[in-house]
């Protein structure tokens, strides 16, 4: 076979799974800056594709909508990742993952995300369920299977970790969250580490843990 013949046949296998990721990249982009009413052909465009070529990695706005959803989040959370230190106590894990908890929702990029979430599940509501079977909700998984490890060690009393840890998590991003999702004020970094101080003491004392002197009543 001639070499002329091998390359125009040549398939280049890395190309699709590099438009692929060029499409969600720019989607992205564009659906941070401009929202959900941003036409599939600018996408397209901006990836220096074509429609046609969109549509046969997604078939609808909705399937690149969420896959854009889930590869911000992915990117947001990886700090959840880092603030996981087996090593520490619990206590002073907890107050980790409340800074990186804080500083992952309170990030003006995530503020922006979930503002535009809350838009699609209105303007899209088949979007649902697909995000909802997506998200790896690194920060819950990691927090409830600490807390199922302490309790299994009989250093804490909790009867549910997953619950434990979902209701932690929302008492360290505090009630002013909501409001700063509908334009108020983000809360100072001095702020928020009161806050997390005191919700770490708070859970301490409800799960009856000892503490060390990093959240020391």
């Amino acid at each position: 076979m001639s070499r002329v013949y091998q390359k125009k046949f040549h398939k280049h296998p890395g190309r699709p799974m590099h438009a692929r990721a060029e499409l969600v990249a720019c989607a992205r982009e564009l659906f941070i800056e401009q929202g959900l009413d941003i036409s599939l052909d600018t996408i397209a465009s901006k990836a220096g594709t074509t429609r046609q070529t969109l549509y046969n990695h997604f078939t609808s706005k909705t399937l690149l909508l969420a896959e854009a959803l889930e590869s911000i989040q992915g990117d947001l959370e990886a700090p959840f990742i880092n603030a996981y230190k087996h090593h520490l106590a619990l206590d002073q894990r907890l107050l980790e993952m409340g800074r990186a908890i804080q500083l992952h929702f309170y990030d003006p990029r995530v503020i922006q995300l979930q503002r535009l979430l809350i838009l699609a599940l209105v303007q899209m509501p088949e979007v649902l369920p697909d995000w909802q079977q997506r998200r790896t909700g690194h920060a819950s998984a990691m927090l409830t299977s600490a807390l199922a490890q302490e309790q299994a060690r009989g250093t804490i009393h909790i009867e549910q970790p997953e619950h434990a840890a979902n209701a932690f998590l929302g008492a360290v991003m505090g009630p002013m969250y909501p409001g700063v999702l509908l334009g108020d004020k983000v809360p100072s970094a001095p702020e928020l580490e009161r806050l997390n101080q005191e919700v770490c003491r708070t859970f301490m004392r409800a799960w009856s843990a000892q503490t060390s002197t990093a959240c020391a009543v």
